[in-house]
């Protein structure tokens, strides 16, 4: 293919995944199912394909998008959240993986005869459950702390080190070198060992390290490359030693999850995990033929079906066993029924060890690819059909997430004192702070403080900013707050948002960018100010209150007359504006202004009594 060809392939491929995704969205079936659906429309097996070679590696590549959404998975799993999960680790994730591969293994002896080292071998990989889809799917719906996002973490993280005794167990139930096998297995269980602890070095010290002097000196694009970088670095030495190179960046988003960062590195991950994800499922669905699955579908249509429901009836069981509600039980069971990607390696080495047939290894990619087209179906119907029974789900009280919160942009002195009412107040709430100076002084406070350009629309998705309670702004920053006014209206137009802001001539641009809600605060501050002058002065307090009101009416119509308070034609892109700023308040003007106020208020008491 040369460049002409590959450049129309990738554009016409970028227009069908967007109208697949739109009609998918109108239809409420999830991006999963329109990008396999891409993948089918556009792959070699088509009537009219697009694209005739290379699918593995266009998979191969994709993977790292799979790599991507695991390392975000682990960066809203803390470490200690993990350790309270080690129930369901042990439990759960090794339950369901036995009891799956004891099911799956007797139904093929019985039902397909198989001896029984192919059909343990097809059991181990089937009774392994995909990582991509669920994931993808859970976070499509903004399913974030619920129990079956848990039970799925579980039989993820259980199967990443299950493989490694698969793969080994392979060349000894083909009875070639046991003792080789066994000895090469004793080696790569110290290497694995290596590769965590190089892992756990790289994301506990030197990433944090290396992420602040980013963030103080190099900037958003440095930021972003030196977390792909670790991202990637992580999953090759996983890679390297057998493991799932998806449970390095694991790792490294979970170390990532305990420091202020994490919100941003999510940010700066996101886009490439999208693109990349979107590739996979283009992948997958290309690799399916249609007319292998016809010519299958009597064997397919037999084992397919048991195959899944098993899977499901499995971690159904199991997860009540663990305390699951309905929901979450039925749901856990649709997540984790699709079989793995890895079950196309394990088959691939059982093939070529002489465990499995042709014919039998082309029904195993047949079961697992057609796995993965009628899996997302079934998990959006259990959603649509269990709402009465959702279960509750609440949010660790310092995570990024803006789920029904409020949330801050900057941690300046205003931002601290608001952090101290919503707290006094009891309302949740969440900050964001682009000052890497400033978080030590959040964590002596205990304020719930993370570091991130919340303006940035990367930023916004990542934290789920469609679904905070409320958004302030006070940043002190009035470039800030104009930006982030503008970019709120552009991408949630719904999210209720208050801003504060100096002056009165700021309150005015905001509000011609559609901000509702602005609030001048040194007019406000001043007047605070006024009323204390007053009350020094003698002044009893309900006259005081009148003539500050007074001055209130008509937008402070009376202050905009004398010229206080006002901000007229700053340029807020030079580094002395606040001192300008500063000189538009004239105090002996204000003085005079007030004195003629008392003065007056005086005459018209005399004039009444």
């Amino acid at each position: 293919m040369n460049i002409d060809q590959l450049l129309l392939a990738v554009a016409v491929m970028m227009v069908a995944t967007a109208m697949a995704l739109a009609v998918a969205r109108k239809l409420n079936l999830g991006s999963t199912v329109a990008l396999m659906a891409v993948g089918m429309a556009l792959g070699p097996h088509s009537p009219w394909p697009l694209l005739t070679s290379h699918v593995a590696e266009l998979q191969a590549v994709g993977e790292i998008g799979v790599m991507l959404l695991l390392f975000v998975v682990g960066l809203g799993v803390r470490p200690n959240s993990l350790w309270s999960m080690r129930t369901l680790l042990l439990g759960l994730g090794s339950g369901q993986y036995l009891v799956s591969t004891l099911a799956i293994t007797a139904v093929l002896i019985w039902a397909a005869g198989l001896r029984w080292q192919p059909a343990l071998i097809v059991g181990l990989a089937l009774a392994m459950s995909s990582t991509a889809m669920p994931f993808q799917m859970l976070q499509e719906r903004g399913d974030r702390g619920s129990r079956q996002r848990e039970a799925v973490l579980a039989v993820d993280i259980f199967q990443s080190f299950a493989v490694i005794l698969v793969l080994a167990l392979i060349p000894v139930l083909a009875a070639r070198h046991a003792q080789l096998a066994l000895t090469a297995t004793l080696y790569r269980a110290a290497m694995v060992l290596a590769a965590v602890a190089a892992v756990y070095v790289l994301g506990r010290f030197a990433l944090p390290r290396a992420l602040t002097l980013a963030a103080r000196s190099l900037g958003s694009g440095a930021f972003a490359l030196i977390v792909l970088a670790a991202v990637f670095a992580a999953g090759w030495l996983m890679d390297r030693v057998g493991v799932s190179m998806a449970l390095g960046a694991f790792m490294i988003g979970v170390l990532l999850s305990t420091t202020p960062f994490a919100d941003q590195v999510q940010a700066a991950a996101t886009p490439a995990k999208q693109a990349l994800l979107a590739l996979f499922f283009i992948a997958i669905g290309m690799a399916i033929d249609l007319r292998e699955v016809a010519a299958y579908g009597s064997a397919l249509l037999l084992y397919l079906p048991i195959l899944l429901l098993m899977k499901f009836v499995t971690v159904l069981l199991l997860a009540r066993m663990f305390g699951f509600g309905p929901r979450s039980a039925v749901l856990s069971g649709l997540l984790l029924m699709p079989f793995d990607e890895i079950a196309y390696v394990v088959f691939a080495n059982a093939k070529a060890n002489g465990l499995l047939t042709d014919r039998s290894y082309a029904i195993g990619l047949m079961a697992i690819s057609v796995s993965f087209v009628v899996s997302p179906w079934l998990i959006n119907l259990g959603y649509r059909l269990t709402p009465g029974l959702k279960d509750a789900n609440p949010t660790d009280g310092k995570s990024g997430s803006a789920d029904g919160r409020v949330v801050l942009v900057g941690y300046g002195h205003a931002a601290r004192a608001l952090c101290l009412t919503l707290e006094r107040a009891q309302v949740d709430y969440v900050c964001f702070e682009t000052d890497p100076s400033r978080l030590p002084d959040a964590l002596r406070l205990k304020h719930n403080v993370h570091y991130g350009d919340i303006t940035e629309p990367a930023m916004m998705n990542a934290v789920g900013l469609e679904r905070a309670r409320l958004v302030l702004v006070a940043t002190g920053e009035f470039a800030i707050a104009q930006r982030m006014v503008g970019t709120l209206r552009q991408f949630y137009r719904d999210v209720p948002t208050m801003v504060a802001v100096d002056y009165l001539a700021e309150r005015e641009q905001l509000r011609r960018l559609g901000a509702e809600h602005v609030v001048a605060l040194a007019p406000e501050a001043v007047l605070g100010f006024a009323l204390s002058i007053l009350g020094s002065l003698g002044v009893p307090a309900n006259e005081a209150d009148a003539i500050v009101d007074a001055l209130q009416v008509d937008d402070y119509a009376a202050l905009r007359r004398v010229g206080a308070v006002e901000l007229k034609q700053t340029d807020h892109r030079n580094p002395r504006a606040s001192e300008q700023a500063e000189r538009w308040f004239d105090p002996r003007r204000f003085q005079s202004a007030m004195r003629r106020l008392v003065a007056k208020s005086k005459v018209d008491e005399t004039s009444a009594s």
